[in-house]
């Protein structure tokens, strides 16, 4: 029988208990900790005690923005990250811009702390440095920087040209830029390491190639260091700069301390080795880069920029070594024209039919540029002379405008630059040469707008052509006779540029405005700056020109065109120019052989408009009087002239009848005149020459002060009258007669008021020339007292309409002072019969019945009568 298994409800034997329970093991999870640790975390709360911030103890200091000190900004300006010396760089130039004193007073410290950047890892850390120094440092300090300042600069500088990093040795040079703008010192004390590193930089093509802004960086400084050796450099030494003559040249002057020794520039003869080792690395650079340009399908200006900076390097260094050539052993030019051989064979550049407009017009300028080279090293003359014809080709299609190339502002300084040998030129081509480009100079100058800054370079070589040397003749110039005939074609366009640019002038000046005043006024200081550069080229060619020339006809043609300009009728060009345009214009006058009546006209009519100034109407007639004593002006005209001045000359009334505006001013004028009248000759004589236009004048009833003026004409050139014949002291008698009773508006009209007062003072002083006369003259003393008896008995009423009484008043006063100034005279003229004739009617006026007056009115009339008779009959 088979055995059962058990139940399966059977128990299972119990396992044997565990001390210890295994824990099994993840592979990378964090252990939890014990159940028995103790948490060490502490959690705790800031306590803010503001009364014990720092900003409390900083409420008088200059902070930046962030609230740092200037110290703590300079010491963030070494922190290990970049952002960090960024921002205190940031910080530093607003904290200095906000509190311009902090500069002033640290500006040791700011400068040898921010000095040591300029070799900074960081490029934005640089560029931030360099716009602190640029816009901040060296505008605001100014002549606060030193040498020994300078020096610290330049001791880090150095160090950057050197760096092994290519970025950091590329803009050390636009420090060095910066810095030499700035203070032109710094290159004259380091000009040897300098030319050094610009030799070493320069013959790195990988680094300049790849690296074109840089380049331009480089290649800028250069050239405005090479420019400080002949002075020709534009910009301004902050620290000493001085003009040099009127063309607005500045010369800069090297740093001079009073504790330093003086920088000799004997001692840059050292350097020119440099200079000369440095041409060919220019010539090497221009070649590499132009073999660039000519792989690049698409030109851009900035390789324009970089090929027209070499030629400006290479120029300016030529113009050092040529102007210093007395300091070599030999002239540079032959060598450095060996060196310049295959840029000069490839000339001109870029003259190709496929070119657009804009290529083709950066070509141009650095053709011109090539061309002021060749020309500064006389290449026509010397062993590149199978050259010349290139040149000279080019020259006179450029002058012709057929270069294919329009002339904007853009270029246009490149072409007065060339335009500078031009003199020069002239004078060394062959006579087939100076035939051609004299007529497309003389073409292109006609043709030049008046308002272009061209025209100031063709006026200088139109003197220099003129006026080979100061104070020399004409005649004396070579190849005179060559020359006289574009000569003159120069000196006919003078009058026209003149009128012209005194219309735009004019017209720039009427319509300016306040919103454009800035810009027009600056228009017109321009405009008035060619108007001075052509007077005085015209002064001098009147100085210098023999009256034998063909010239001199041709300059005295120029006054029939200056008529319009001094005529202050139609225009008024001449009133409304400057002062110094002004004074040259007039100056002119004198050099003219004769002049003529309708220039002195116009002459006139300036001088008789109040709006010219008193010390330019002077100036004309010493200038007139002058040529007057050079036998360049006619007697009779220039007599004609000055009583034209007094006859005419208005005087403007400020009140009714008595005090004037410019009275003192005709009156300094009328002494002007007087003086030159004596010093004419013969008065009697002038006077007889004189005196039907004076006779015209007076017969037209001037003003009582221009008639005074008139009568004292004639009492400075003859009082006694010798020369006149009796009717026309007859006429003269009328004359001063009606003179005299016209003065009497200065009377006071009612009897017993006429005193001393301001207007009686007046009347006394406007009858002191007929009193001059009538002591010399007793023949016209006479005949003018024979005029009272037909005034006061009213035969006369058409001249004189007045009433019986005021008749009787002007009488009585008139005689009373004839009478005190020239007492024996009255005696000696006043015969018994006019004595009695004269009196007779005034006692008859007083006695009628239609003589209506007040009883108080009346007695004073009579009264003062009979003081008059008893004076006049108690005289000897």
């Amino acid at each position: 029988m088979v055995r059962s298994k058990p139940p399966s409800s059977s128990k299972k034997p119990k396992k044997k208990g565990i001390d210890f329970k295994k824990v099994k093991r993840h592979v990378g999870r964090k252990l939890p900790p014990p159940k028995n640790a103790t948490s060490t975390e502490i959690k705790t709360k800031a306590i803010v005690l503001p009364e014990q911030t720092m900003v409390a103890d900083r409420t008088d200091m200059a902070v930046s923005k962030k609230g740092l000190t200037l110290r703590e900004l300079l010491q963030q300006t070494s922190h290990y990250n970049s952002k960090f010396r960024r921002a205190a760089l940031n910080g530093i130039r607003d904290l200095i811009m906000k509190h311009p004193l902090e500069l002033k007073t640290h500006k040791l410290a700011i400068i040898e702390k921010l000095r040591e950047r300029i070799c900074d890892s960081d490029k934005a850390v640089r560029e931030v440095l360099y716009n602190i120094f640029d816009s901040v440092i060296f505008k605001s300090l100014k002549e606060d920087i030193k040498g020994p300042t300078v020096a610290l600069l330049m001791a880090y500088i150095f160090n950057a040209m050197t760096h092994m990093t290519v970025e950091i040795r590329l803009s050390a040079f636009k420090f060095f830029r910066l810095l030499v703008h700035s203070y032109p010192s710094s290159f004259f004390m380091h000009s040897d390491k300098v030319l050094d590193h610009y030799v070493d930089i320069l013959r790195n093509s990988q680094i300049y190639l790849q690296e074109k802004n840089q380049l331009n960086s480089i290649l800028s400084g250069l050239e405005h260091c090479l420019s400080l050796y002949t002075n020709k450099t534009t910009d301004t030494d902050t620290i000493n700069s001085q003009k040099k003559g009127s063309a607005g040249k500045w010369l800069l002057h090297a740093y001079k301390e009073s504790s330093e020794e003086p920088i000799a520039r004997s001692g840059y003869s050292s350097n020119f080795d440099k200079i000369e080792n440095l041409i060919p690395v220019l010539v090497n650079c221009f070649e590499e880069s132009m073999s660039l340009f000519s792989t690049t399908p698409d030109a851009t200006s900035q390789s324009f920029k970089i090929l027209s900076y070499i030629l400006q390097c290479l120029y300016s260094a030529s113009d050092v070594l040529v102007q210093n050539s007395n300091m070599l052993k030999e002239h540079p030019s032959c060598s450095i024209l060996v060196h310049l051989r295959k840029i000069l064979e490839g000339f001109p550049f870029g003259l190709k039919n496929d070119l657009t407009d804009k290529v083709d017009e950066e070509f141009f300028i650095l053709n011109v540029k090539i061309a002021e080279v060749y020309l500064l090293l006389g290449g026509w003359m010397g062993p590149m002379s199978y050259l010349a014809n290139k040149f000279l080709y080019f020259i006179e299609r450029t002058l012709l405008d057929k270069a294919g190339i329009r002339l904007n502002k853009k270029n246009e300084d490149n072409l007065a630059s060339l335009l500078a040998y031009m003199p020069e030129l002239i004078s060394h081509v062959t006579n087939d040469w100076k035939d051609r480009l004299l007529e497309a100079f003389t073409g292109a100058y006609k043709e030049c707008n008046v308002e272009s800054k061209l025209l100031l370079a063709y006026l200088s070589c139109v003197e220099e052509m003129l006026l080979p040397e100061k104070g020399r003749s004409i005649s004396g110039v070579p190849d005179y006779v060559f020359l006289v005939r574009y000569q003159i074609e120069w000196i006919r366009e003078f009058p026209r540029v003149l009128l012209h640019l005194g219309d735009k002038y004019l017209s720039v000046k009427e319509n300016i405005s306040k919103e454009e005043s800035a810009k027009k006024e600056q228009h017109l200081l321009m405009l008035g700056q060619y108007m001075q550069v052509i007077l005085n080229l015209l002064l001098r060619v009147g100085q210098t020109n023999v009256s034998t020339s063909p010239l001199a006809a041709e300059f005295d043609t120029i006054q029939l065109s200056l008529e319009d300009f001094f005529n202050a009728k139609p225009k008024g060009i001449f009133m409304k120019i400057p002062c110094e345009c002004q004074a040259l214009a007039v100056s002119c006058l004198y050099y003219f052989s004769s002049l003529t009546p309708a220039l002195l006209k116009s002459l006139s009519s300036c001088c008789l408009c109040e709006e010219l100034d008193p010390v330019m109407l002077f100036k004309i007639i010493e200038v007139l009087h002058s040529a007057y004593r050079a036998n360049r002006l006619h007697l009779s005209e220039h007599l004609g002239f000055l009583l034209t001045l007094i006859s005419h000359f208005r005087i403007y009334a400020e009140t009714a009848a008595v005090k004037t505006l410019n009275q003192d001013l005709f009156k300094t004028t009328t002494r002007h005149v007087l003086t030159y009248l004596s010093q004419m000759g013969d008065g009697s004589i002038l006077l007889k020459m004189l005196w039907g236009p004076l006779s015209e004048e007076i017969a037209r009833k001037p003003a009582l002060a221009n008639m005074h003026g008139l009568m004292r004409m004639v009492v400075r050139l003859d009082m006694r009258l010798s020369k006149l014949s009796a009717s026309e002291v007859h006429d003269l008698a009328g004359w001063v007669f009606s003179y005299m009773i016209s003065s009497s508006i200065y009377l006071p009209k009612r009897t017993g008021q006429i005193a001393e007062s301001e207007n009686t003072q007046t009347f006394r002083y406007l009858l002191k020339p007929c009193i001059r006369l009538f002591l010399a003259s007793n023949k016209l003393l006479s005949l003018v007292l024979d005029l009272f008896n037909p005034f006061i008995s009213g035969e006369n009423d058409d001249a004189f309409s007045m009433e019986p009484a005021r008749k009787v008043q002007i009488t009585i006063y008139v005689l009373t002072i004839m009478h005190d100034e020239i007492r024996s005279q009255i005696n000696h003229c006043l015969s018994e019969s006019l004595f009695k004739g004269v009196f007779q009617n005034i006692i008859d006026l007083l006695e009628a019945d239609y003589l209506t007056l007040a009883f108080d009115e009346m007695r004073g009339l009579r009264l003062e009568f009979e003081q008059l008779k008893t004076r006049i009959c108690s005289s000897d």
